[in-house]
C-alpha cells in the first residue's frame, strides 16, 4: 500500500508517491505506547521502483498506539491516521 498525492516541499520538489517504511513502537511506563511511521516520498511511482529508489524526502509521523491497533494491521492504521492530517487530505490509496 502507498498514498498518491502531489505535494510540493519547501525546496520546490514535488512528490506524488508516498509509502511507509518502518514502524518502530515505543512504550513508556505509565504513558502508554506510540508508533512513528517514516513516510518516504518519491517523485512518482516509476522513481519508487527504479534502481536508485531514492526518496525526495522522508517525514516522521507519530501517533498514540491503542490496544485495538496493536492487535490489528498497524501499517493500515498509520495510513488512515496520515490521511486524516490536513496536509494529506484527499490522498488516494494505491
Amino acid at each position: 500500500m502507498a498514498l498518491e498525492k502531489q505535494i510540493t516541499y519547501d525546496n520546490g520538489t514535488t512528490a506524488s508517491r508516498h509509502r511507509i517504511d518502518g514502524l518502530p513502537v515505543r512504550y513508556q511506563q505509565g504513558e502508554g505506547a506510540e508508533v512513528t511511521a517514516t513516510l518516504y516520498s518519491y517523485l512518482n511511482a516509476n522513481t519508487r521502483g527504479s534502481a536508485a529508489r531514492a526518496p525526495v524526502t522522508t517525514t516522521g509521523i507519530t501517533m498514540g498506539l491503542f490496544e485495538s491497533q496493536s492487535n490489528g494491521n498497524l501499517r493500515e492504521a498509520m495510513y488512515t491516521e496520515i490521511k486524516s492530517l490536513p496536509k494529506w487530505a484527499n490522498a488516494a490509496d494505491c
